[in-house]
């Protein structure tokens, strides 16, 4: 075999598995994270965002951080759904077929965003608002 296409081959097996360990690895406190988010979004005893905030923007930011768990949600299911179709198709005819995989791997990165989303919104939104100075000047 060729010296440079093995050095190729390798150098491919190596980024796609770093790419797969790092997805997995990122994928495990994400995943704990968004049960977290879910779990306080939905008990409502607990006030999510800060006293002074709006009580229009905090609801815009409730529905935005509920949008964002949704679409994570959606997204950790259909990456599930690809992986198995994927193993299953490969089972089944012994082809490769890398549509499904992609999609599962694409999926796994929507969920990240999301939930990295989702935290950002509701870290910004339990921040206390600098105070305003509404006194007018007379210089």
């Amino acid at each position: 075999m060729n010296k440079n296409l093995l050095i190729r081959i390798i150098v491919v097996f190596v980024i796609a598995a770093a790419t797969l360990f790092f997805a997995a690895a990122l994928a495990v406190p994400t995943l704990a994270l968004w049960i977290f988010l879910v779990w306080i979004v939905w008990k409502k005893k607990i006030n999510i965002f800060h006293d002074q905030i709006e009580p229009k923007l905090a609801e815009r930011r409730l529905k935005r951080l509920k949008t964002f768990l949704l679409v994570a949600a959606i997204s950790f299911a259909v990456g599930i759904a690809g992986v198995i179709v994927h193993n299953a198709l490969y089972g089944l005819s012994e082809i490769e077929e890398p549509v499904s995989f992609v999609i599962a791997l694409v999926a796994l990165w929507v969920f990240v965003i999301a939930t990295i989303g989702g935290l950002v919104i509701l870290l910004k939104g339990r921040q206390k608002l600098p105070e305003r100075n509404t006194e007018i000047s007379t210089i």
